[in-house]
């Protein structure tokens, strides 16, 4: 077995034992597929195993490609992390892809402005935006698929670096013309309404916030349509005679682009906080502390440009 390795290698390592597949392997390195079967090739040449063997269900580890793995993970992180640290950083010449995993109600809160802070102070950079999976954001932290998760936790995950962002709070939406715009709402007439409700990641805690407060009244409502979404759900209520409770923020960005008016609930709900959370990894990096600040900056308050809109 030779000694020298490079880092390209052990990210290809990597890739290879978390998809089992040289194909989505390739996809995950940004090669192609001949050149994920080289690197491969090099791997199996290097340690002298065939590190990957076909098996039942795709291809399966060797016992040495087991017990590399935690070693070659830590060491890809470590260079990954020694990579990037300087004492200091110009994003004008900065060529880094940034990975960012939110929700589509953050991404319309956020993309805009920050598109255009990279656009004007790091034109040659990148943002990949990505679906966040709330029950998994530490693990996609920590294998590098992600540079922050930028979203509300109801369990914040306790071994990530934070930071917070906004508080939130609930209101309303309805198609323009529905009665649930009409002044003096009661809670008994918003139960009445069909409902449309948002589970990011498949979980429930935005119905379970509204239902709660339903059920101190005595009351329940119907949800007809459950989506992960917030903008294919805001999209089933300017359509239609549904109405959606979610927070104000997405609800005032979504109205100014679908025909929609935007209600107060009768009925107050807990503020929640969007925070951003990143890896201990990239804490020291001067790209991604700049980063982070750009998403921080972009995430302010007086930073939303909303066109004026009439909300009833």
């Amino acid at each position: 077995m030779r000694k020298n390795i490079d880092l390209h290698l052990l990210e290809g390592f990597e890739a290879l034992m978390r998809e089992r597949n040289v194909s989505r392997a390739a996809e995950r390195m940004g090669l192609s597929q001949s050149a994920m079967s080289d690197v491969l090739a090099r791997l199996r040449k290097h340690f002298d195993n065939p590190l990957l063997v076909r098996g039942r269900g795709g291809m399966q580890p060797t016992p040495l490609a087991r017990e590399l793995l935690p070693t070659v993970h830590d060491l890809v992180a470590r260079l990954q992390a020694l990579a990037t640290m300087s004492d200091t950083f110009d994003p004008a010449t900065c060529g880094m892809r940034f990975k960012v995993a939110t929700s589509d109600y953050t991404q319309f809160l956020l993309m805009p402005t920050l598109a255009k802070i990279m656009a004007q102070q790091a034109p040659s950079a990148s943002i990949d935006v990505l679906p966040v999976h709330i029950l998994r954001v530490e693990e996609a932290l920590d294998f590098g698929e992600i540079d922050i998760a930028v979203a509300y936790f109801p369990d914040p995950p306790q071994g990530l670096k934070r930071r917070s962002l906004f508080h939130e709070r609930y209101v309303g939406i309805a198609a323009k013309g529905h009665p649930a715009l009409a002044p003096g709402l009661t809670t008994k007439a918003l139960a009445a309404f069909r409902h449309v409700s948002v589970a990011p990641s498949g979980l429930n805690f935005f119905r379970q916030a509204v239902d709660s407060k339903l059920a101190e009244h005595g009351l329940s409502r119907r949800v007809v349509v459950t989506s992960p979404h917030f903008a294919l759900a805001a999209y089933l209520v300017a359509f239609s005679d549904l109405v959606l409770a979610l927070p104000s923020r997405a609800a005032e960005r979504l109205a100014t682009v679908l025909p929609l008016g935007v209600f107060p609930l009768p009925f107050s709900l807990p503020e929640f906080e969007v925070a951003m959370y990143w890896h201990e990894r990239s804490h020291g990096s001067a790209a991604h502390r700049w980063f982070r600040e750009q998403v921080r900056m972009a995430l302010r308050p007086d930073r939303h440009e909303l066109p004026a809109t009439a909300r009833r």
